[in-house]
Order: structure tokens, then C-alpha cells, then sequence
């Protein structure tokens, strides 16, 4: 089988949204190419949900304070300045934040229909994501893919171990593990070993009211140590 090609090439803005659905959830992913780093922040009810975390990310760019700036507010007939109502309810599709000396972060606003999971927040929910192939531990921007949420950790590990096998499948794997936390309610982590390469499937136990509370203690000034 050839090699994957784990490279990613920079995106284009991307503003454009769909209609929302009845059971619409938002993500923020954050992807930071230098780093090689793919963070996850949700699942969230409403797009303003993920606004202080992207905005926490959007300060550190004039250039990207701008742009956000004028997809917020749009010209009416008139040309004065008003509320865009579709970036407020639907978010966008991707937004480049420029930093210096060519870095570069994505911000993506990802989307799922899930009544369950909708209708469960803001109590704790598993959120399953995939990562891999990894080489030599370098491929998480280029590989990572968002599962889903689920309400119960039997259906995140169902989830977590169909992912995996779909991942690895017709691939020479020489080892399969799996690690969950001592808490009985706790992610966990399903991983896969070939040759020079690995797979990882994360499941996160995400808790939107403490950490919804730490963040806006966070910026303001306080430090809160919730037990995640």
C-alpha cells in the first residue's frame, strides 16, 4: 500500500454555512500546523457558545480581529452597519487566523445532527474523535476526523472501536490496545500499532458547565482547578 501523504496544505477562508438542522451541534476545531496540534471544544447547542474560545484565539492577529470584525457585521441597503444574522446563528465554514513570520491557525466551526446528544447538554457527554495514520507521532492536523458525541460511555466505545477497525482495516497491525480511565464514568483511548505507523481513536468525557465556568473564570483573571 503506498504511503499516505500527511502533509496539509493552508486553506481558504470559507464563510459560506448550510441551513441548520433540528438537532444541529457546534464544534470549534482549533489547528495549529507549526504545532501539529488538532484541538476539539464542544459539542455546544449555539455557534455564541464557541465565541470566547475563538475570540481567546482571534486577539492575538490584528489582521484576524479585522476579518472577524466584518463578517460579524454586514451593510444594510442604507450602508450602515448591522448584525449578520447568519454569521450569529450558523457560524462559518473556516477562518484562517495569520500570525507572524508565516504561522498560521485554522479555526473550523464543525457541525452534526444529534437529538440525543442535543437534548442531553449541558450534562457531560462523550465526544469521540480519530486520529492516524500518525508517522513517527507527526499527522494530527493532516488525519484527525470528528466522530461524534454520545451520551453514554457504551455507545462512545462502540463508536470509538467501529472508527478503529474502519481505520486500520486491510492494514498490517502488530498491536491493539486500549486505556480507560479509573473513573467509572472517564474517556479513554483506543490505539493501534503497525509498522512506523499508529492510529488513535480519543474519547473525551466533556463536562460544557465546568468548563464553561473555568473559561470565563480564566479570563477573568481567576484560577479554578474543576476536576475534569
Amino acid at each position: 500500500m503506498a504511503d499516505e501523504d500527511i502533509s496539509e496544505e493552508k486553506p481558504a477562508d470559507d464563510f459560506s454555512t448550510l441551513p441548520l438542522g433540528a438537532h444541529t451541534l457546534f464544534y470549534l476545531a482549533i489547528i495549529a500546523p507549526h504545532t501539529d496540534t488538532y484541538k476539539i471544544h464542544g459539542p455546544a447547542t449555539s455557534f455564541s457558545h464557541l465565541l470566547p474560545r475563538l475570540e481567546d484565539v482571534v486577539s492575538n492577529s490584528p489582521r484576524a480581529i479585522d476579518k472577524l470584525e466584518a463578517i460579524r457585521n454586514i451593510e444594510d441597503v442604507w450602508g450602515d452597519k448591522e448584525k449578520n444574522l447568519e454569521f450569529a446563528e450558523r457560524g462559518f465554514g473556516t477562518f484562517v487566523v495569520e500570525g507572524q513570520r508565516g504561522i498560521y491557525t485554522v479555526l473550523k466551526i464543525l457541525r452534526e445532527e444529534n437529538r440525543r446528544v442535543r437534548e442531553e447538554l449541558p450534562a457531560p457527554v462523550y465526544v469521540v474523535s480519530a486520529h492516524g495514520p500518525l508517522v513517527n507521532e507527526v499527522g494530527y492536523v493532516a488525519t484527525t476526523r470528528l466522530v461524534g458525541a454520545f451520551v453514554g460511555q457504551r455507545d462512545a466505545k462502540g463508536a470509538a472501536v467501529r472508527a478503529m477497525d474502519e481505520m486500520v482495516q486491510g492494514r498490517k497491525v502488530s498491536k491493539r490496545s486500549e486505556y480507560w480511565g479509573k473513573e467509572s464514568k472517564g474517556g479513554g483511548m483506543l490505539m493501534a500499532m503497525g509498522a512506523a505507523r499508529r492510529w488513535e481513536v480519543r474519547i473525551a468525557y466533556e463536562d460544557q458547565v465546568h468548563k464553561r465556568a473555568k473559561e470565563e473564570a480564566e479570563r477573568e483573571g481567576e484560577s479554578v482547578g474543576w476536576r475534569i
